[in-house]
């Protein structure tokens, strides 16, 4: 490990601009590349170099196994980690954040897909959780992956979790907000923390949050909607669409209800 060395820089390649803004308002320096990641002899210098600087990277391999959603595939199947589950259509479906540091993988969030949207934490057995962390742990470490945070892909089946995915970075929004809401979790802070060889310590959700699809953009202020309420708004990147409205709960039920009855207003529907 390099403790001894200056944690105040991190690498990061084909830069998020989540994690480049983090890493400004927290006064991290970054050094960046913008490579193709499927290509290990274009990977290994540029990695070698940021090690020889100091900087936290991950192997290569690891880094070409995540970019290529067929080789994480034959990953699973080759190491049995997922059950044949056969057809999974219709089988509830996860996706997973975790944040990994010297090879550790701390898994700080489920987030289980609803017929209206996202809903975090996914509402799981203690049993079941430990399963879908467990799954996902193993194949982070089949990789070989060190650093950084990774956005993997669930499906359970009755025969156990399914992996349907898994590549590095953070999750596409609205997720990290939905942790933010639910316990306080800065994922991307978390990210640029584990970057620079750090621990970080995930927040235990205190309450539930919930997330549906905005059907048009909707005029906001500092975050939250007009006259309503504790409701956040998460603009698209891009052209990736108007968003996502984000509310909390105390329950799942609790979440599905205020999501319903206030999806005709948030999103824009009401006549």
């Amino acid at each position: 490990m390099k403790e001894d060395n200056d944690v105040s820089r991190i690498f990061l390649l084909n830069p998020d601009p989540r994690l480049l803004s983090e890493a400004h308002r927290a006064g991290v320096q970054v050094r960046s590349a913008r490579v193709e990641a499927h290509d290990e002899s274009v990977l290994r210098p540029l990695l070698k170099e940021a090690a020889a600087a100091g900087l936290f990277v991950n192997p290569a391999r690891a880094l070409r196994l995540l970019a290529d959603p067929e080789a994480v595939q034959r990953l699973v199947r080759d190491n049995r980690l997922s059950p044949d589950a056969g057809a999974v259509s219709g089988a509830p479906r996860l996706t997973v954040e975790t944040l990994s540091v010297h090879g550790m993988h701390q898994t700080v969030g489920i987030t289980a897909r609803m017929p209206y949207g996202l809903l975090h934490p996914a509402p799981l057995t203690e049993d079941t959780a430990a399963e879908v962390r467990a799954v996902v742990t193993a194949l982070l470490d089949l990789t070989g992956y060190q650093y950084g945070p990774a956005h993997t892909g669930v499906t359970l089946t009755r025969q156990g979790p399914v992996i349907t995915g898994c590549r590095a970075g953070l999750a596409d929004d609205p997720v990290p907000e939905l942790l933010k809401v639910a316990g306080g979790f800065d994922l991307a802070a978390g990210a640029v923390r584990v970057l620079a060889g750090k621990l970080v310590e995930a927040a235990r959700p205190c309450r539930f949050a919930a997330a549906a699809e905005l059907s048009r953009p909707w005029r906001q202020g500092a975050g939250e909607v007009g006259v309503v309420p504790d409701v956040r708004v998460v603009s698209a990147s891009g052209s990736r669409g108007p968003g996502h409205f984000v509310v909390h709960a105390d329950s799942p039920e609790g979440a599905a209800q205020r999501v319903t009855s206030l999806s005709a207003l948030v999103a824009g529907e009401a006549s």
